[in-house]
């Protein structure tokens, strides 16, 4: 829901943003494997993203290597990219409302300071209402993230996001829209 209402707020209403129903799992390797496989079926898409969290999931650092091994194939490679978070989705929310690079010990960490901001008391996933607050401080969290991303290595990617890049993509898609009209 949250890619829905940032598309929406970057004005891409007439570009299609496709959402894999992923109903194996919301594991790294079941990720890549389901995105794959709407990728297989329906050539053509211009750019896939693998949205994944790092949590303890055994398979997170070969389902990174594979979207890199899909990416570089010497034939038909695939326009395949990652978009990690860790420990989980919940840091880049938190990146909406603050700057912070001390390593989480569990998603649940997370979700408790998270849901210590104000507007965000009683945090819920897929929350529509606190969704909408969320994408309307979208700059402020892709500000931080890039902040925080040129301090990952040295926090051993604890706190870490690459999710923003996801709304970068669509701000090159605003403008490739724009340039086209």
């Amino acid at each position: 829901m949250y890619l829905e209402l940032a598309r929406y707020r970057k004005q891409l209403t007439s570009t299609e943003v496709v959402l894999a129903e992923n109903t194996v799992g919301s594991a790294p390797r079941s990720v890549v494997d389901c995105a794959l496989r709407l990728y297989r079926l329906n050539e053509g898409y211009d750019h896939v993203f693998c949205v994944f969290d790092r949590d303890r999931h055994s398979t997170f650092e070969s389902s990174r290597q594979r979207i890199v091994d899909l990416a570089r194939k010497a034939r038909n490679p695939i326009p395949i990219r990652e978009a990690i978070s860790a420990p989980c989705f919940e840091i880049w929310l938190l990146l909406h409302y603050q700057r912070r690079d001390a390593a989480f010990e569990s998603c649940e960490e997370v979700v408790r300071v998270l849901s210590n901001e104000r507007a965000l008391r009683n945090y819920k996933k897929a929350d529509s209402g606190q969704l909408q607050q969320l994408v309307a401080l979208m700059d402020q969290a892709i500000s931080n993230a890039q902040w925080l991303e040129k301090r990952a290595p040295e926090n051993d990617f604890n706190p870490y996001t690459s999710f923003h890049h996801v709304i970068l993509h669509f701000d090159e898609m605003r403008q490739a829209t724009l340039r086209s009209e």
